[in-house]
């Protein structure tokens, strides 16, 4: 019985080694960009909580305190290690600014998001959420 060997041509001999470090690269990428994605949709759901957790607040203590109000909100973002300085906070009441039941409370979280692959997003997009809620009378 012979024994066969397989002998390739030598213009092949490192063919399947760099397309293996090319498909690994674009692998690595798109496991990245899913991570990034993920990230992203986490922290939009993040501020939106907190928006709601600050409307909560406003509304049990009749809006009369939009101090402790954003204080609330950055507290509950601050438990989902993001970056408190990229975020800004507004409390703002629509019926003609009257902070007295039955009237409206608004919270408004806006947030620069900071992508954890920066190199690769040069322009992160600024996330905008609100929550509205009509004080109770106490």
């Amino acid at each position: 019985m012979q024994k066969r060997t397989h002998h390739r041509p030598h213009c092949q001999s490192g063919q399947a080694l760099i397309e293996t470090a090319l498909m690994i690269l674009v692998i690595f990428m798109v496991v990245f960009w899913i991570f990034e994605l993920g990230w992203l949709m986490y922290t939009y759901s993040v501020m939106a909580n907190a928006a709601n957790e600050g409307v909560r607040y406003a509304i049990v203590r009749s809006g009369g305190d939009p101090a402790g109000t954003k204080t609330v909100v950055q507290n509950f973002a601050s438990t989902s290690l993001h970056d408190l300085s990229a975020m800004s906070v507004s409390v703002t009441f629509p019926d003609a600014g009257s902070t007295v039941p039955p009237s409206r409370v608004q919270v408004t979280v806006t947030y620069t998001y900071v992508p954890a692959l920066s190199q690769f997003m040069t322009s992160p997009p600024t996330m905008h959420s609100y929550a509205e809620g009509r004080m109770v009378a106490q």
